[in-house]
């Protein structure tokens, strides 16, 4: 396969060809949540499925070996736009972290520089309170109720994301660059593809969803052409990550790092006249690598110290590797760490159960080599010892106020949106905890539970699988959290009072949530003074739903404790007002 770099002949026929332009070029980042690399034509799958993205690697460079730094969205998206490693800018997780205030972005860069950015986000998880909006002077995303009574309330399709980047498009006038971003959150569960698009996939639904996100990605593509806009438009289109679909017993994405997940879509379209077309790259690159990309290709000045490289410089050196990492189940399930190095022969995975596969003969990772030898993980250990030892930024978590958003992100299947903070183990760091390469079957009795709870409100079932979860390991306080809620919503009140209090046990539970739900069950056992207790110390810290307030007031009321009722009327008052 041929590595693809620039060559000052290229920029000779780019000055050549755009002579006319006055104005410097554009940027367009396109990102594919949820997106396997075989579900685009360009990689493999049915030819003529994604003729759009297709197109722009035909006329680009494909990356056949791009990998995330993390299969979760928000972490995987906060290196694109930082150039930094989950580790260095500390948004280790959905839901609950944010990007940093000091972090340097990509559309800070370019705004810097004078140009126009703006950002349309398909998924709340990527909502504006978690960072990314840092540079851009519209950053539109899902609306946010308190209430959500249906996953796809929490994300918005392809088409509508389109259709406001080209309204925004619109008022850019022709003499200024802009940058904009497109998040497309189609292909991620649950899958509800619009239109005939399921029976043009075969009954495929998660093939449908990508088929009808590439077909809007192709009318904001027409829209740049016709408005002059698309050969002086520099192009990236990447996956934060892939989905996986049963294979190695996972059927979504975050809790494990195998390359199912790890594995994403990376094509670069570079400005008209820079480059060959249609370059296949098999080199290991990353998502951390967009921002050099970006910023070499924009002259948006000095990329700094980052984590990435710019993919269209050179050669990409022949020992090239990648660093990724999942501390989903750490919070989630007290799980130990996942984290890790790859190259092009091998990968190696840390945690309670280390792990190293050699790629080449075993491109599946069935055959962990590191029991029967150990030495061939120890140049990836060390790669991932001195990515540790280089500067962070300062980890920042979201107010509790925003309880409501982190529920709507929990109901897109992130196990670890609502909770406390936990203390992030280091990479290499020990861990007596189980392995999640381990709980696979933990797991997917966790997310079949999941599944019962919310599309088909089978507590009753949900409840016996979450049951078997906590026996096999009682500090699963996701697990046991859930078991609470279907235990309270089958009337068995005593019982969930167990789960609950099993959960708070816990460093991480999911504290409020617990405490709220702790009240509604003892005040349905009679126990109205433990009640108040919950609720008062749920309440300390957020505002809460507003009914969890109004039973307060009433137990309050009801225990003739009138001047503490009175108290917390005037601060509903307050927060109704506001």
């Amino acid at each position: 396969m041929r590595r693809y770099y620039r060559s000052a002949l290229c920029i000779l026929a780019l000055s050549a060809a755009c002579g006319e332009v006055e104005r410097p070029p554009s940027g367009l980042l396109i990102t594919l949540d949820t997106t396997n690399p075989e579900a685009l034509s360009c990689y493999g799958a049915p030819a003529g499925w994604t003729p759009h993205l297709d197109r722009l690697a035909n006329e680009g460079v494909l990356f056949e070996e791009a990998r995330t730094v993390a299969p979760i969205t928000l972490p995987a998206h906060a290196s694109m736009f930082t150039g930094l490693t989950p580790l260095r800018h500390t948004v280790r997780r959905n839901g609950s972290m944010v990007v940093p205030p000091e972090a340097r972005t990509l559309a800070e860069l370019a705004r810097e520089k004078g140009m126009r950015t703006a950002a349309f986000v398909a998924g709340v998880v990527l909502d504006s309170e978690f960072g990314l909006d840092q540079g851009f002077e519209t950053y539109v995303d899902p609306q946010t109720p308190a209430n959500v009574e249906e996953h796809l309330e929490a994300s918005r399709p392809a088409g509508e994301i389109v259709e406001e980047a080209i309204a925004w498009l619109g008022g850019v006038r022709e003499d200024e660059p802009f940058f904009l971003w497109v998040h497309f959150y189609d292909p991620h569960f649950p899958y509800k593809p619009p239109g005939d698009w399921l029976s043009k996939a075969k009954g495929d639904a998660y093939l449908a969803e990508v088929g009808a996100m590439d077909a809007a990605l192709g009318r904001l593509l027409e829209y740049m052409e016709e408005r002059g806009r698309f050969d002086d438009t520099f192009i990236c289109a990447v996956a934060d990550h892939g989905e996986g679909r049963g294979r190695n017993g996972e059927d979504t994405h975050g809790y494990f790092v195998f390359d199912t997940t790890l594995n994403v879509p990376l094509i670069v379209r570079p400005l008209t006249g820079q480059g060959s077309a249609g370059t296949r790259v098999d080199s290991p690159v990353s998502v951390v690598d967009v921002f050099p990309t970006f910023v070499n290709a924009l002259g948006l000045g000095a990329a700094g110290d980052i984590d990435g490289v710019d993919l269209l410089a050179g050669p990409l050196a022949a020992d090239r590797g990648v660093y990724f990492e999942s501390y989903f189940g750490v919070v989630a399930f007290h799980w130990s760490q996942l984290a890790g190095w790859a190259d092009a022969e091998g990968k190696f995975i840390h945690s309670s159960q280390p792990e190293f596969f050699a790629l080449k003969a075993d491109p599946a990772e069935s055959t962990n080599l590191f029991g029967s030898r150990p030495e061939l993980a120890e140049p990836y250990r060390a790669a991932v010892e001195a990515l540790c030892a280089r500067p962070r930024l300062e980890h920042e978590l979201l107010d509790d106020e925003y309880l409501g958003l982190m529920g709507q992100i929990e109901r897109l299947g992130y196990a670890g949106a609502y909770t406390d903070e936990v203390g992030a183990p280091e990479p290499l760091e020990p861990s007596t905890a189980p392995s999640p390469h381990e709980r696979i079957q933990v797991y997917s009795d966790f997310t079949r539970a999941r599944r019962l709870m919310v599309e088909e409100g089978d507590m009753a079932q949900a409840g016996a699988l979450l049951a078997r979860v906590v026996r096999s390991n009682p500090a699963n306080h996701k697990a046991q959290f859930h078991l609470g809620m279907c235990l309270k919503d089958t009337e068995r009140f005593v019982e969930a009072i167990a789960a609950f209090r099993a959960a708070l046990q816990y460093r991480g539970g999911e504290r409020i949530p617990a405490e709220l739900n702790l009240a509604v069950c003892y005040y349905n056992v009679g126990q109205t003074g433990l009640a108040i207790d919950h609720l008062k110390s749920a309440l300390e810290e957020t505002v809460g739903p507003p009914g969890a307030m109004k039973l307060l007031i009433q137990l309050l009321d009801q225990a003739g404790r009138e001047a503490e009722a009175q108290r917390y009327r005037e601060r509903l008052r307050r927060l109704s007002s506001t």
